[in-house]
């Protein structure tokens, strides 16, 4: 999966507890590595010499990734749209949805989720992936066919509904 360049004029589709996540991960980095950091940086330069100090490198490079990643969470954040799920029975961001591979009779259940907080091996299928793509505006009973690596896939629909994260709302 290629990269692709991060936009901040562009609105980013997030369900309400992914904007949460985004929230608390920029307050968790801010709040309590930010000062740990400040602490252990402060300690390194305390140890000596300026010029010849590894642990100092190192948290000054930690310190940089740390500050990058809070700016690139706190962009993310600016640029996010929470999208409700429609409830009218069709496959959107915010829905859990039950499916059949047609070719292996497997049943899986994916959130689908916007691109910022997709994780497969959890369950949350991006919306700008190939089989969330496919999904979007699915129902119940409809078969998808959808281009992956691997080939063509044919999954049907078994079920749409609000996410375990909505239900537990």
């Amino acid at each position: 999966m290629s990269a692709v360049p991060f936009d901040r004029e562009e609105t980013l589709p997030v369900t309400r507890s992914g904007y949460e996540q985004l929230r608390a991960e920029i307050a968790t980095l801010s709040e309590e590595a930010r000062p740990e950091l400040i602490d252990r940086l402060r300690q390194a330069r305390e140890d000596g010499d300026l010029t010849d100090n590894p642990a100092l490198y190192e948290a000054l490079e930690e310190q940089a990734q740390l500050e990058h990643r809070i700016a690139q969470l706190q962009g993310q954040l600016a640029s996010a749209r929470i999208v409700e799920p429609s409830g009218d029975g069709t496959a959107g961001i915010g829905n859990a949805v039950r499916l059949r591979d047609l070719g292996t009779r497997e049943v899986v259940e994916y959130e689908l989720v916007g691109g910022i907080e997709a994780n497969v091996g959890n369950g949350r299928v991006s919306i700008e992936a190939p089989v969330g793509r496919a999904l979007v505006g699915a129902g119940a009973g409809e078969i998808v066919d959808v281009e992956t690596p691997r080939g063509k896939v044919r999954l049907e629909v078994i079920q749409v509904s609000a996410s375990p994260a909505r239900k537990a709302a």
